[in-house]
C-alpha cells in the first residue's frame, strides 16, 4: 500500500514547505519528493512525513482529496499576504471542510439562506438582506450565529495562517468563511461581513487581478453599509457628531470607531474636513491601531452545541477528532474559533491529560440511529 499522494501534497503546502525543503527533511532527493506528490509514498515514511508537517501519520493513509479552488477564493487584503501563506490558509481550509463533513454525518445544519445578488450595488444589497434575514435597522446580533444560522459554515484560520485576515469560498455547494482569530472583535466582525459581501454579490465572479480591486471595494462597502445602516446612525448621531459620540456608539454597533468615522463620512454625516479631524483624534487614542476596550470575540453556536454533543454521544473529544481528521488537535482548536479545547476540557479531554470523550473501544462510538437536529438561533 502507497501513501495518498494528494495528501503529501495537501500536508506539504498546509506546513509551508516547498518540494525541496519537504525533500531535505525526508532525506531523499527532489525528484522522489515530486514522485511521491504524483504516485505515492511508501506507507513506511508516514512517521517521517508526519514529523516533517505536523500532521498525523493516518493523515496520509486517507481517501484522495482535491485542495478548495484558491483562483475561487476571496481573501481578505489578499495583496497584503504571501503566497506561500495563502496556499497554507487554503490547505487549512479543506481540513475545516472536512471537518465539517464529520459534523453534518451527525448533525442537521441549517438550510442555506444567501440568495444571489450579483450584480446589486453594495448599498442596495445591504439592504436587501437585511429586509430578507428581518434585521431591520436595527445593530446586528451576533454575526457568527447569525451567518450559521443562515447556512453559512464560519471556521477559524489555525496557526501560521492567522496572518490571513480571512476568507470566503464555496465547496460541495455549500458556503465557507474562514476567519483570523488574531485581530479584535470589531474587526473580525467587519471581515466576516466583508465575506458574506462576497458570498452574496460575487459567487459568479472570478479572482482575475484586475477586477480585485473593485470586488474588495464592494466587499467593504457592503460589510459597511450592512453593519451600519445610514437611517440608523443618522438617527442616533445626526450630523457632526463629536469624538465622544462616536466612541460611545460604537458600542451600540460593535464596530471599530475608525469604521464608525469612515461611515460617517462616506453617508455625508461628517465633512471631508470634519472626517480627518476626527480620524486624528482616533490615531491619538489608540483606535487605529487597536481597539481600547474592544468587545469579546463572538462565538459560534454551531461549535459550542456541536462539540459538546460529539465528545458525550458519540466518543469524540478533541484528540479523536484530530485523530479523524489526521491533523492536530490544535489545528481542531484554531478550526473551531478556539472552541475545540474549550469544549472538552470540563469533559477531561486526553489532549489535557483526561480520559472524557474516548470510547470504550478505542475508537469513535457508533453513530446514532437518527442524527439529531441542530437548530442555530440568534
Amino acid at each position: 500500500m502507497r501513501l495518498e499522494p494528494t495528501r503529501i501534497a495537501l500536508a506539504r503546502t498546509r506546513a509551508g514547505l516547498t518540494k525541496a525543503a519537504l525533500a531535505q527533511k525526508l532525506g531523499v532527493g527532489p525528484r522522489s519528493l515530486t514522485n511521491y506528490e504524483t504516485a505515492g509514498a511508501p506507507e513506511r515514511l508516514a512517521p517521517a512525513l508526519a514529523e516533517a508537517t505536523g500532521f498525523r501519520p493516518g493523515y496520509f493513509s486517507r481517501e484522495e482529496v482535491e485542495p478548495l479552488d484558491e483562483d475561487r477564493a476571496f481573501f481578505r487584503a489578499r495583496r497584503r499576504t504571501s503566497a506561500r501563506v495563502l496556499h497554507s490558509a487554503v490547505a487549512a481550509g479543506r481540513t475545516g471542510t472536512e471537518l465539517y463533513s464529520l459534523i453534518t454525518e451527525r448533525f442537521r445544519l441549517p438550510r442555506l439562506d444567501l440568495p444571489d445578488l450579483s450584480g446589486m450595488e453594495p448599498e442596495s444589497a445591504a439592504v436587501t438582506i437585511r429586509a430578507h434575514w428581518d434585521l431591520g435597522v436595527m445593530p446586528a446580533p451576533n454575526l457568527i450565529q447569525l451567518a450559521e444560522s443562515k447556512g453559512v459554515r464560519v471556521l477559524g484560520l489555525p496557526g501560521s495562517t492567522s496572518d490571513v485576515d480571512a476568507f470566503s469560498v464555496w465547496d460541495g455547494g455549500a458556503p465557507f468563511v474562514f476567519l483570523s482569530r488574531q485581530k479584535t472583535a470589531e474587526r473580525a466582525r467587519f471581515d466576516l461581513a466583508h465575506e458574506l459581501g462576497h458570498l452574496l454579490l460575487h459567487s459568479s465572479s472570478g479572482t482575475e487581478e484586475g477586477a480585485i480591486t473593485d470586488i474588495e471595494r464592494e466587499a467593504d462597502h457592503f460589510a459597511s453599509a450592512f453593519l451600519l445602516p445610514a437611517a440608523e446612525i443618522s438617527a442616533v448621531l445626526g450630523r457632526e457628531p463629536s469624538v465622544e459620540s462616536i466612541l460611545e456608539a460604537k458600542g451600540r454597533f460593535r464596530v471599530s470607531a475608525v469604521a464608525l468615522a469612515y461611515r460617517l463620512r462616506t453617508t455625508g454625516a461628517l465633512t471631508e474636513w470634519s472626517y480627518r479631524t476626527t480620524a486624528g483624534e482616533l490615531a491619538s487614542r489608540g483606535y487605529r491601531t487597536g481597539e481600547p476596550g474592544g468587545l469579546p470575540h463572538e462565538r459560534s453556536r454551531v461549535f459550542s452545541t456541536v462539540l459538546t454533543r460529539l465528545r458525550e454521544k458519540h466518543g469524540l473529544g478533541t484528540e479523536e477528532i484530530g485523530e479523524a481528521l489526521g491533523v492536530a488537535a490544535e489545528e481542531v482548536h484554531g478550526l473551531t474559533l478556539g472552541h475545540a479545547l474549550t469544549a472538552s476540557r470540563a469533559g477531561g479531554d486526553p489532549a489535557h491529560g483526561g480520559d472524557a470523550g474516548r470510547s470504550t473501544s478505542g475508537g469513535p462510538a457508533p453513530e446514532a440511529a437518527s442524527p439529531p437536529r441542530l437548530r442555530v438561533v440568534r
